[in-house]
């Protein structure tokens, strides 16, 4: 072995020093001593923050609340703690970190001390709250449902069930294929349509589907494959507008300009029946004179 005892202690907390913000308090939460990461992090030199209590990095209200006393407390009986915290460096600077606040002990089973081991996760933490704005802000907008692969309904927001015509333990564990005609269901395309999502591939566009009762729903819609951390798709979530009103409008212009052409047609044919016959009456009577 390359270290023993102390000496190999000290390593591992080198280790751990060179990558992870760390600081040690006293059990009672007075600042003992911080590494460069630490500082780095929160803002601040080691003058600044040596002999505080721990509180100069967390809300007033929240260091003078039960739960923070009790936070110690636990502490100081050598229970340790880990979680994500928000806490504030210099200037009142948001700060997240991933952190484990670990007693440590001496020969008599006394804690004489705790060094919290912490990673900055405020960025992290900022592009999450800005994903979940996103998706708060569609789920507001847009009807939302979750598959499996294999077209499960895992999922689905309240604009989706309104929009369908059904409540959520009506279709949750069901196949999408409710929601589309029989003979469309059972075909190839439809088949297809889902092999595509499970390898990966979108798709969208204006989509017939059929809500509770055998409604027609007219959808504007794209189905996102979701991806795990290794690139492999996972899920299936669909965004859609329902747009069964404009659908309806269109077919309702449509057959308006169907009937108006067919009439003009026959407005038309009627014209050029009379213009030949007057031109045939007008033939006839240029042979009659001549």
């Amino acid at each position: 072995m390359l270290f023993s005892g102390s000496k190999m202690w000290k390593a591992a907390f080198d280790a751990f020093s060179r990558s992870q913000a760390i600081i040690e308090f006293t059990p009672e939460g007075v600042i003992l001593d911080a590494n460069p990461n630490f500082l780095k992090t929160m803002g601040y030199t080691f003058d600044e923050i040596r002999g505080k209590p721990h509180s100069i990095f967390v809300e007033k209200s929240y260091s003078a609340s039960p739960e923070y006393k009790t936070f110690w407390k636990t502490l100081a009986k050598g229970e340790f703690q880990t979680a994500e915290y928000l806490r504030y460096g210099k200037g009142g600077r948001e700060v997240w970190i991933q952190a484990s606040y670990n007693p440590i002990l001496n020969s008599a089973g006394k804690v004489v001390k705790i060094v919290k081991i912490a990673t900055d996760i405020t960025e992290r933490k900022r592009k999450s709250a800005d994903f979940e704005g996103q998706v708060e802000a569609m789920n507001r907008s847009q009807a939302v449902i979750h598959f499996d692969l294999d077209g499960t309904i895992l999922e689905a927001n309240e604009n989706f069930l309104s929009a369908m015509g059904y409540s959520l333990d009506e279709i949750k564990g069901r196949k999408h294929s409710m929601f589309v005609e029989k003979d469309h269901g059972e075909s190839a395309e439809y088949r297809q349509f889902w092999k595509n999502l499970s390898e990966g591939k979108y798709q969208s566009g204006e989509f017939k589907r059929i809500g509770k009762n055998g409604r027609e729903v007219w959808i504007q819609a794209t189905y996102n494959p979701i991806f795990d951390s290794a690139g492999r798709p996972f899920k299936v979530v669909k965004f859609a507008t329902d747009r069964t009103a404009q659908v309806v409008e269109r077919r309702r212009r449509a057959s308006v300009q169907e009937r108006i052409d067919q009439d003009l047609s026959e407005i038309a044919t009627a014209i050029s029946s009379t213009t030949e016959q007057a031109n045939t009456s007008a033939s006839a009577s240029e042979q009659t004179y001549s």
